[in-house]
């Protein structure tokens, strides 16, 4: 597992701004610098800026600190992404409710 940043935007050129918000991201994926990534849960694209080697639990996107104690109330936790080829073919979902049928 290793902790990514990503900028959102469709224009690629955006990963070189400093001054863009980054996000992170914990991914077992096979990424890479500039790599270009789409997810329904998000309406622009993702441009990946970095790539850690280690993953973090937390992370501070006021200050940009990553950490594995929650030491502050700023410190939000670090979602799992996981990136896959999608199949036009193949229909995805998840099940948010379990049935009571026995």
């Amino acid at each position: 597992m290793k902790t990514i940043f990503v900028v959102y935007g469709n224009d690629t050129r955006a990963y070189n701004d400093c001054k863009t918000k980054r996000y992170a991201f914990n991914t077992e994926s096979d990424v890479k610098v500039g790599d270009k990534l789409n997810s329904r849960e998000y309406s622009s694209d993702m441009v990946v800026k970095e790539v850690l080697n280690t993953s973090f639990k937390y992370y501070n996107n006021l200050t940009g600190d990553l950490s594995n104690e929650l030491t502050s109330t700023a410190f939000r936790d670090i979602k799992t992404m996981e990136i896959v080829d999608r199949d036009e073919n193949v229909i995805y979902a998840i099940k948010v409710e379990d049935s009571d049928d026995e």
